[in-house]
């Protein structure tokens, strides 16, 4: 077996961080006696003699990504570990956790004191819970160390200040840019069959769209026109916090308040149950059980509210011809750019290999090979190329695929490296980047890498949650029986359940982030 070189004083230095990170994880916590262990052994095999090298010992890598695990992954990642052999010196072993148990599970495998190396996670899985748990490992040392150009990459961006959790680095995000301010949709092809004439600047507004629906529904009443109202951040201003609560991006305070306090929120419910009651939403929206993705594949959906990335990316239509034709809506209203903690990759405190997981990273910030067969697989039996485009192999597509598109992948997107596929076209991503920067109005949030510690007000999230996720089910697909009453229900029920509690803590934590920035 093959092993790679490294220097006896990179193993000596390694030594001496790891005695100093381990003191403190992302919240102070232990960062696991497992990396002095590791910094031990590679100061233990240093060859005192003439070359003052060591020998990387063989280890595996133990990786958890978001989804299902395709038929294919574990030849792949098989191969992987033989191309990388003679630089990194491991094998892989890749497991999934299913999207609807993602969070549950991995938050048990934290709290369990389970290890492994890698795993996804995102502001809409289950980050901010393993942060305040203290369960991924503090890289500020370790990341230039053994990722460095995978850091310089960061740096370019600024995506590392979003990554941080009281000061240190516990994330290592996408670097990926983006902005996914509202759109509206419609097929192109059919408006134009049915000789409708789409006046765009008129559905900028809500007013304009209102419109329009009703336009599409005589003309095609036997399809869907949409499957829910939209709450329109834009229109406002609006930046989201979870659980309900959000804050204006006009506002330099960043005053933190319950969106159903908002106009955007009660005007949302309102044009909802009007479309519900007119049949623009469709009355079984929360039983049916249908595919949207499918239906629109299909051509039975032709609207939707979608952003930047949705207008472009390719859909594989069942009927000849069709296309999505859209606009953007309120564009001269302020809209956070996407967090880079959208999709990230985080090394847990138990990790035994975090070393060799970064060198891993970094390799596939530079290496075009690595990264081909990290996202396509083996060419000829994964994917095939048709020019620099990577598609499925004959006979499979996105449903039965035994390798490509697989779960948690995005994390791991390098904008340098992508090829063309099946839903991005070529330079994608660098268009995506570029429509963020298009406009003074798409802004970083002056929330961005804020992280709400929710242990003062536990219980009170906790119903929080679940009373503003239970009213805004229904209030959104306009099934509320009274957008008036629920909204006002919704507003005494959460003042009872210490709502004015959350917002003290939340405006109290935000006052002494922005203070700190």
């Amino acid at each position: 077996m093959k092993k790679r070189k490294l220097h006896s004083l990179l193993a000596m230095t390694l030594a001496a961080t790891m005695l100093l990170g381990s003191a403190c994880g992302s919240t102070g916590q232990d960062a696991g006696d497992s990396g002095k262990e590791d910094a031990a052994k590679q100061e233990a095999a240093v060859d005192e003699g003439a070359g003052e090298t060591a020998e990387l010992e063989p280890v595996t890598l133990h990786f958890i990504f978001f989804g299902d695990k395709k038929s294919a992954t574990d030849e792949v990642w098989d191969a992987i570990a033989d191309y990388t052999r003679d630089t990194l010196n491991c094998d892989y072993d890749v497991q999934f956790i299913s999207g609807s148990d993602y969070n549950d599970k991995l938050l048990v495998k934290a709290a369990s004191g389970d290890a492994w190396d890698l795993n996804f996670d995102s502001n809409w899985t289950c980050y901010y819970s393993m942060v305040n748990k203290g369960a991924y490992m503090n890289l500020d040392e370790l990341l230039p160390k053994y990722a460095p150009d995978l850091y310089a990459a960061y740096e370019g961006t600024g995506a590392l200040e979003a990554a941080k959790s009281n000061g240190h680095i516990v994330a290592l995000p996408w670097t990926m840019t983006m902005n996914t301010r509202e759109f509206i949709q419609w097929r192109g092809d059919l408006v134009e069959q049915a000789g409708i004439e789409v006046d765009k600047e008129s559905l900028k507004t809500i007013e304009g769209i209102d419109k329009f629906f009703y336009q599409l529904h005589e003309a095609f009443p036997d399809r869907y026109i949409q499957g829910n109202s939209l709450i329109i951040y834009a229109m406002e201003g609006l930046c989201d916090l979870g659980h309900g609560l959000c804050f204006n991006l006009n506002d330099p305070e960043c005053k933190v308040m319950p969106i159903e306090d908002t106009e955007t929120f009660r005007i949302a419910c309102e044009y909802a149950e009007k479309w519900q009651n007119d049949g623009i939403i469709w009355k079984d929206v929360l039983t049916d059980g249908l595919d949207k993705n499918s239906l629109i594949n299909q051509g039975k959906i032709i609207s939707r509210w979608g952003s930047h990335e949705n207008c472009y990316i390719n859909i594989p239509w069942a009927e000849e011809g069709a296309y999505w034709d859209f606009t953007e809506i309120y564009p001269d209203g302020l809209y956070a750019n996407r967090t880079p903690l959208a999709n990230a990759l985080c090394i847990p405190a138990t990790s035994e290999n975090p070393e060799r997981t970064l060198m891993f990273l970094n390799m596939l910030e530079t290496d075009q090979t690595l990264y081909d067969m990290v996202h396509y697989g083996i060419e000829g039996l994964t994917y095939e190329l048709n020019g620099e485009e990577a598609v499925f192999p004959e006979g499979m597509d996105a449903s039965n695929s035994n390798y490509m598109e697989w779960g948690g992948r995005w994390a791991l997107w390098k904008p340098q490296f992508m090829r063309p596929d099946a839903s991005y076209g070529k330079d994608f991503w660098v268009k995506e980047a570029e429509f963020a920067a298009s406009t003074p109005n798409n802004v970083v949030s002056p929330l961005e890498g804020f992280n709400f510690e929710a242990n003062n007000v536990k219980t009170e999230i906790a119903q929080r949650d679940q009373l503003y996720n239970d009213a805004w089910k229904v209030l959104e697909v306009g099934l509320s029986g009274g957008y008036e009453q629920a909204i006002a229900k919704l507003k005494e029920d959460s003042e009872k359940a210490g709502l004015s509690k959350i917002l003290e803590e939340y405006q109290r934590q935000v006052d002494e982030f922005l203070a700190n920035k």
